[in-house]
């Protein structure tokens, strides 16, 4: 199985795994045959690409860490509980149930996170552009649960990593839709009206849902920076919680990889380098070095140009050369499969990944 941009999709592939549309509803079986609309379709919903099936990438199974039929049911619990906030009086027991839904959830994708004997790990979401801020929610919990246990928190820390994480945006129901979706800059009144969001928020679930300082105080710091240049009180460095720097990274990655009104959506590796960029401004170098052990910039799966001209599929990552995965390059006519290991092949060490196919 083989990630293929959606550019490069064409009429007659085979899907490599089952395909879900908007609010998680089943679209397309695996194995099922693309035709040319579906091509357009699935291109102008603004999904990065699709996994197909063939005989150049037999053998080639990614770990996805989280099932997408778990994703999908915590997706539209979050779907859920956003429209009650916005509907149902705030004393609500509806309320209460949504959140105690969401946190059986989370308990389920903390466990399937545990499961994973996979150290790095691939991530492209096939994310809808209709439903991105639900699905966020959930990427950023997958996520931040990911890092979290590559570094070693207990299971009842992990809950509260990824409870905090799948909440973390809650204080924008009281952002004005203008300013969430506007497609240029802020101005300084709307960026002022979106600072507030991460502090509503954390009051919000303090107050009304109990949840722990270890849950509400990430989601009012994920938006401050290491260097102090964040909000909404300029915290520095150490002064900010860990959790809130592993969700600010989680958060940040999934926002730029995924396709937005203001922004087109950049590919992992792409993601990784801008993290890896930031360390030490935005995000704490320790962090940053745990999040790009563990999070593989060419996911397993990936078609990929190299830098010698030959083309193949990303078949295996190495935890600390991440750069530097095993290749299984594309056959030649009558030849068997042959593979390029850039991480230890003495012969490889000049080649590099061009770009994805």
């Amino acid at each position: 199985m083989r990630f293929v941009l959606a550019e490069n999709l064409n009429e007659g592939m085979i899907l490599g795994k089952p395909f879900y549309g908007n609010l998680g509803s089943f679209l397309l079986r695996k194995h099922a045959v693309l035709t040319d609309s579906l091509v357009r379709r699935i291109r102008s919903l603004g999904y990065a690409g699709l996994y197909i099936a063939d005989d150049y990438s037999d053998g080639i199974e990614p770990d996805f860490v989280v099932s997408d039929e778990l994703k999908n049911s915590s997706a539209n619990a979050v779907r859920q509980f956003m429209t009650n906030l916005r509907t149902v009086p705030t004393n609500s027991t509806v309320l209460t149930d949504n959140v105690e839904q969401i946190n059986g959830l989370v308990a389920t994708i903390v466990n399937e996170i545990i499961s994973s004997e996979n150290a790095v790990i691939n991530i492209i979401d096939l994310k809808s552009y209709d439903l991105y801020t639900y699905q966020h929610s959930v990427n950023v919990c997958v996520l931040a649960g990911v890092l979290g246990s590559a570094l070693n928190l207990s299971h009842s820390e992990l809950i509260d990593l990824a409870s905090a994480a799948i909440f973390h945006d809650i204080g924008k129901m009281f952002v004005s839709k203008g300013v969430l979706d506007k497609p240029g800059p802020l101005n300084d009144e709307e960026f002022e009206e979106m600072k507030r969001h991460p502090g509503l928020g954390a009051e919000y679930m303090r107050d009304l849902f109990y949840f722990n300082a270890a849950v509400y105080v990430p989601v009012r710091q994920h938006h401050e920076h290491y260097d102090g240049t964040g909000y909404p009180r300029g915290l520095v460095g150490d002064d900010i919680c860990h959790y809130a720097k592993i969700i600010a990274m989680s958060d940040t990655f999934d926002a730029i990889t995924s396709r937005r009104p203001y922004h087109e959506a950049i590919m992992p590796h792409e993601g990784c380098e801008y993290i890896m960029g930031n360390a030490g401004r935005h995000f704490d170098p320790k962090s940053v070095e745990i999040f790009f052990k563990t999070v593989a910039p060419f996911p397993v799966g990936v078609s990929v140009m190299l830098s010698n001209g030959e083309e193949g599929i990303v078949f295996k990552n190495y935890p600390n050369f991440p750069m530097r995965p095993l290749i299984k390059l594309k056959p030649l006519p009558g030849k068997e499969d042959h593979y390029l290991d850039l991480c230890k092949d003495p012969g490889a060490l000049n080649v590099t990944i061009k770009k994805l196919m």
